[in-house]
């Protein structure tokens, strides 16, 4: 098992929390109307890919890639049950962290889709969607076209939806996504920190409910970590390449 230090978990964590500018446009560059979309934009943003109560006693990063098959695996037979168990329940909260690998031609713009959503409060109902068809668009020439259709399935407004995609607005929040799980040494995805008062913990790849759920109620019965492990990349997860 990999331990992070605990920069690298407030590095995440802030990366979660913390507003941020649109990449690429200078304060002063823009009109007054559209900077002040584009900020109020990327909070709401922000503030959608995180589930659970603020008060709850451990915090799960995910680190994730809707491309990714493991990510797919993992969001569609473990995740349900972690959210019923400890998200629903008022013990863990979720902030989901993108890493889109420059091997899955989709996977940025599946982001992207998922965080204009994500703007609009639907951003788990569009991540839900988004691995439920990953098979079908994946292979997609362009794959924008379906992520449309379901923006219109889930009764988004699109015509900020296309706003939002079309100009990149939530290109900042998902760089620097990418960049602070870089620097906390992911090497591959899905992976897990598990954060609370008790420890850090962490995991690697499409593991199942019933391993995650040992993890979590050591943090939550207050068990110390194991000692530090080489990072390394397990099987059930999908490498970064350099």
């Amino acid at each position: 098992m990999t331990r992070f230090s605990t920069l690298a978990v407030a590095a995440l964590l802030l990366t979660a929390s913390l507003p941020m500018t649109a990449c690429g446009q200078t304060q002063g560059a823009a009109p007054a109307a559209a900077t002040a979309s584009t900020d109020s934009l990327l909070p709401r943003a922000d503030r959608g890919r995180m589930k659970g109560a603020d008060s709850a006693q451990v915090t799960i990063i995910e680190i994730s890639d809707f491309q990714c098959p493991y990510c797919r695996e993992f969001a569609t037979t473990t995740y349900p049950r972690i959210d019923s168990a400890y998200v629903q329940t008022g013990k863990a909260r979720v902030i989901y962290i993108n890493l889109p690998l420059s091997m899955h031609r989709e996977a940025y713009a599946a982001a992207e889709a998922a965080m204009c959503a994500s703007a609009q409060g639907k951003f788990w109902q569009m991540h839900d969607r988004l691995f439920a068809t990953q098979r079908e668009w994946s292979n997609q020439p362009d794959a924008s076209q379906r992520f449309e259709r379901i923006a219109q399935e889930l009764r988004l407004d699109m015509a900020a939806y296309r706003d939002c995609t079309a100009n990149d607005r939530p290109s900042s929040i998902i760089v620097s996504d990418a960049m602070q799980a870089a620097e906390a040494g992911i090497r591959g995805t899905p992976a897990f920190i598990l954060n609370a008062r008790s420890g850090q913990r962490a995991l690697s790849g499409a593991v199942p409910f019933e391993q995650f759920q040992a993890e979590m109620e050591a943090l939550l019965s207050g068990q110390p970590a194991p000692a530090q492990q080489q990072p390394q990349t397990p099987q059930g997860q999908t490498p970064r390449q350099p």
